[in-house]
């Protein structure tokens, strides 16, 4: 991520999450650029210099946004390559795990997508974590489709349409269910939607080792 992020979301501290949250929210209902860091600093209760101990600057809290919507999905993807089982089922798996964590965060996705200001060339980095998100669902797309379980189509098309699903999970007051997503991405994605509900249980099994 960009030079200012000073340490991976999962390691981050409470006083850090709750930072992030705010900041989710703000990005997400009023916009980047509209929100200040005294904005954030005021929706979790603290002044700007407790805000600047944890992250130096606005940038550096949306770094750490996209770090916590992308890098827990790149490395559930990066364990399931390893592991034996059919793509189309991990899949699956992947995608609700995900979803359900998403679902989890309020704004956090939406405080991404509604944010331009990730074109611009201090976020590369960001951008680059975003577009190996795109890679890895492309790859398990290619995989079910090499294995048969899934319809030929083109892979990063498939994938880009999984993708746009995770829409439904924007707003906590619209979201939908993360199963109901997983479940009408995969029916759609399946050569046979019958098997869904074998994918669902080879899904739900406990993941043999890698």
């Amino acid at each position: 991520m960009s030079a200012e992020t000073t340490r991976p979301a999962g390691d981050l501290s409470p006083s850090a999450r709750r930072i992030l949250h705010a900041a989710a929210r703000l990005f997400a209902l009023q916009g980047y650029s509209a929100t200040s860091t005294r904005d954030i600093a005021a929706a979790v209760g603290v002044r700007q210099p407790a805000l600047y101990k944890h992250f130096p600057s606005k940038d550096a809290i949306l770094s750490a946004l996209v770090d916590a919507a992308v890098g827990p999905a790149l490395a559930a993807a990066r364990d399931l390559e390893s592991r034996p089982g059919r793509a189309a089922a991990h899949l699956y798996r992947w995608l609700g795990d995900y979803l359900a964590r998403l679902e989890d965060s309020p704004y956090l996705l939406v405080s991404i997508l509604v944010t331009p200001e990730l074109g611009q060339d201090r976020f590369a980095a960001e951008r680059r974590a975003l577009d190996r998100l795109e890679q890895v669902t492309t790859d398990l797309v290619a995989r079910g489709q090499a294995e048969g379980d899934l319809r030929p189509l083109d892979p990063r098309s498939g994938a880009r349409m999984v993708l746009a699903l995770f829409d439904a999970l924007a707003l906590p007051e619209t979201a939908v269910a993360a199963r109901e997503i997983a479940d009408f991405a995969l029916h759609g994605l399946l050569a046979d939607p019958a098997r869904l509900d074998d994918l669902r249980r080879e899904a739900a099994a406990p993941l043999p080792p890698g």
